[in-house]
């Protein structure tokens, strides 16, 4: 049991990244964050995240149970940041909860994921 939110579109890479950005980004996505006491993301589950078919961004893997997306993105990008500076997102998901009333999109504003409720 649990509640199903459903995600769509991709974020954006700003701008190409080299294979030591793909080798790190890589090992963020899909993880149990659980199993990583050192990232310190005390409440937050896998990061159901994957890359893109034409590795231009970053989209929802469509795993059933995605929780605290927004924060789970927030993570990546600080933790990137911090080794690539210059690494950045653009773009937004578009968030579809089970009631017909629970949608709201993701975007990314300043480096840091915005949700905004869709009335």
């Amino acid at each position: 049991m649990g509640y199903d939110t459903k995600f769509k579109g991709i974020l954006r890479f700003t701008s190409e990244l080299t294979d030591n950005q793909l080798f790190k980004l890589k090992t963020y996505l899909g993880e149990d964050c659980r199993n990583h006491p050192e990232w310190n993301t005390i409440n937050l589950t896998y990061i159901d995240l994957k890359l893109s078919n034409d590795n231009s961004g970053l989209e929802w893997n469509g795993y059933q149970k995605t929780y605290d997306l927004d924060y789970k993105i927030d993570f990546v990008i600080s933790e990137m940041k911090q080794s690539y500076p210059d690494f950045g997102l653009t773009g937004e998901l578009l968030a579809q909860g089970e009631n017909i009333d629970d949608r709201y999109i993701l975007k990314i504003v300043d480096d840091k994921i915005v949700k905004e409720r869709i009335s």
